[in-house]
């Protein structure tokens, strides 16, 4: 073969390489990407304020609450809301699902709630019983409301398992996280925690 076609087969081949590794990585989630409200996909710099998204919608109303009796966004006024949308056959979730339970601990009984819908992408995901096993033996501290309509995900625009979103105590969204919190140790859960306390300050 001439060194041209040598070099088109290499060229291919790394492309193909490259191409599955990013498949593998972020089948589910886009990994650690940062979207600030309002401000499309900024790079996670925090301004003061957070800039407004919009008031934050209704959650769906067919879906089955474990974990915790029926509520709503608008019952959390005076809170900040830690709203999470995610699936139980999601690895990308289940290595996000810690930061959400820590803060859910962190904050019981505080100015800071966490709530979290379950949006399935899998067959095997609708079933509640799955959802309710699965929250149970994981050992979720906060609400979870099915949502196998889509309702609840459309509503907020969400694009990706896992999301993380922070309403603010008059429930307007302020930011929003696509993807884990610590993808290859990026460490963006702490600007997670860094806006919860911000938000927490504002009346």
């Amino acid at each position: 073969m001439n060194k041209q076609l040598i070099s088109m087969i290499i060229g291919v081949t790394v492309l193909i390489g490259l191409a599955g590794t990013g498949t593998q990585n972020q089948a589910r989630a886009i990994g650690g990407q940062t979207k600030m409200a309002g401000a499309g996909k900024a790079g996670g710099v925090y301004v003061a304020p957070l800039p407004i998204e919009k008031t934050a919608p209704a959650l769906g109303t067919n879906g089955t609450w474990i974990n915790g009796s029926p509520t709503t966004i608008a019952a959390q006024k005076g809170k900040v809301v830690i709203l999470t949308f995610w699936t139980h056959g999601c690895i990308n979730c289940k290595r996000t699902l810690p930061f959400w339970n820590s803060w859910a601990k962190q904050y019981s009984g505080k100015d800071v709630t966490v709530l979290s819908v379950h949006t399935p992408e899998l067959k095997f995901e609708r079933n509640v019983e799955n959802v309710r096993r699965f929250t149970r033996e994981r050992g979720l501290l906060f609400p979870v409301v099915t949502d196998n309509d889509f309702k609840s995900w459309n509503a907020y625009g969400v694009e990706a398992w896992p999301t993380t979103i922070l309403i603010d105590k008059r429930g307007r969204i302020r930011a929003r996280w696509e993807g884990e919190l610590d993808w290859q140790g990026n460490g963006e859960y702490k600007k997670v925690e860094t806006a919860i306390e911000q938000l927490r300050k504002e009346n």
